[in-house]
């Protein structure tokens, strides 16, 4: 099913946030500290520009909405705010690692959020598009359009040595 124009800012947003997870799995498992290093700050920075007011406007305008349909919204939503927890912890804990055990974190980080965006893309807006009426999807696409930037943060780019 091709995305409903009310929820391709989400969309979008899980482009850019695949982006950096790709980029978290390709880059970790060879980085030298100077470079995980570097990793740190552009996650960090992302986490702070981009997902952290994503996952909010999503908490706050779509899952209630989810939750309100009793045909699997309510799990679908209870899901996605376990998978939003998961992240925000790991985000913390990534804050005040030590570079030991940075790089670990990092790469569960990225682990959790590529699989979050992928199922996001797959289930919830899935059966957001084929079970909230018009008013539910306007909603969304306003609160979405109050609490973003009208374009999606990009994911940050390597750094070149």
């Amino acid at each position: 099913m091709s995305r409903d124009a009310r929820l391709l800012r989400l969309s979008r947003d899980h482009h850019h946030a695949l982006t950096l997870a790709l980029r978290l799995q390709r880059e970790l498992p060879t980085a030298e500290p100077r470079e995980a290093a570097a990793l740190l700050r552009d996650v960090l920075r992302y986490w702070d520009e981009a997902l952290t007011p994503h996952l909010a406007v999503e908490a706050r305008a779509l899952f209630p909405l989810l939750a309100a349909v009793e045909e699997g919204g309510l799990a679908l939503a209870g899901r996605a705010q376990g998978a939003q927890r998961e992240l925000q912890d790991l985000a913390t804990e990534v804050r005040g690692a030590s570079a030991a055990t940075r790089t670990g974190i990092l790469a569960r980080f990225g682990a959790a959020l590529a699989t979050h965006v992928r199922w996001e893309e797959r289930e919830i807006l899935e059966w957001a598009q084929a079970h909230l009426d018009d008013a539910a999807l306007d909603g969304v696409a306003s609160a979405v359009a109050e609490a973003l930037p009208s374009q999606a943060v990009p994911c940050p780019v390597p750094h070149l040595a």
